[in-house]
């Protein structure tokens, strides 16, 4: 029956996407999977500032890479997953995210996301590892698409990962497409402007490893920009501090900018939308 059921869940996510991602706080993902029969969970907070936003008719982008948030103005909440170890190099992980704001008459839960992550190449630890992350997002509350909380619509998608472990360094690469269609009949985070429904992403993540408690790493990408009438594409960097008391807890912290260029998303000067996270990660058995 187990067999069966997990059979069941891992078609529907081959054929149905996500956003959620297994390095926090990192938008990148790496080739890794929960070990088998262990489980993992992960709670963050962000926050999402959006600064110079329309300014002398300037249109910019306000999505921030790596959460589903497009609406205008300012987002909190808190991103919550659940990872377990299914096989030796298989996971499956269920995220959905507790906004604190924007406020509304809608549910503060929201972007329920299943994740299946299969590493077909590599062991996880050391040298090339190739993994697949077909994903599904259930379709949020219509008040809540109104206010950029997600897609009043089921989205899917797949990603492709690989990562590069050495001693001290690891590197990672994601390439995705996303498929977030959304209800037509209503607005989409309070605009009445087309969305694109195919979103597709490249980023990069480079990881140093100073000691056994600390890690350095930035991350940069690219993604399809979902709001029609802007700029096709949006960039973002990312640069994240990780602390690893032990082997089964990681302190995470980033702050990552996301803007039309990689020169503004870099530190220039600008329009962009700027989001800071924090949060731990536990492993037990």
């Amino acid at each position: 029956m187990f067999f069966l059921i997990r059979s069941l869940l891992i078609l529907s996510a081959l054929f149905s996407s996500g956003l959620s991602h297994a390095y926090s706080p990192l938008n990148t993902d790496d080739a890794g999977t929960t070990a088998k029969g262990t489980n993992q969970v992960e709670q963050y907070f962000f926050s999402i500032l959006q600064v110079g936003q329309g300014d002398n008719g300037e249109n910019s982008s306000n999505s921030s890479s790596g959460e589903d948030f497009s609406g205008i103005g300012n987002a909190t909440a808190f991103p919550f997953s659940y990872s377990r170890g299914l096989t030796d190099n298989s996971d499956m992980t269920f995220s959905p995210t507790y906004y604190l704001a924007p406020l509304g008459n809608f549910s503060r839960v929201g972007n329920y996301t299943f994740n299946y992550k299969w590493r077909f190449l590599g062991d996880g630890e050391k040298g090339l590892n190739l993994a697949l992350r077909p994903s599904v997002i259930l379709p949020a509350g219509i008040t809540q698409q109104e206010f950029g909380l997600g897609n009043a619509a089921w989205n899917y998608g797949l990603t492709f990962i690989a990562s590069q472990l050495w001693d001290s360094a690891e590197l990672h690469f994601n390439a995705g497409y996303l498929r977030a269609p959304y209800n037509g009949n209503y607005l989409v985070g309070q605009s009445t402007d087309p969305n694109r429904t195919n979103i597709y992403s490249v980023s990069v993540a480079p990881v140093w490893k100073f000691s056994e408690q600390f890690k350095i790493a930035i991350d940069v990408g690219m993604n399809t920009n979902p709001n029609e009438p802007d700029t096709a594409l949006t960039m973002y960097g990312l640069a994240a501090l990780l602390y690893s008391p032990n082997k089964d807890i990681d302190i995470g912290l980033a702050y990552q900018r996301n803007a039309s260029n990689f020169g503004i998303a870099l530190g220039g000067s600008g329009s962009y939308t700027s989001r800071i996270q924090f949060g731990v990660t536990y492993r037990f058995d």
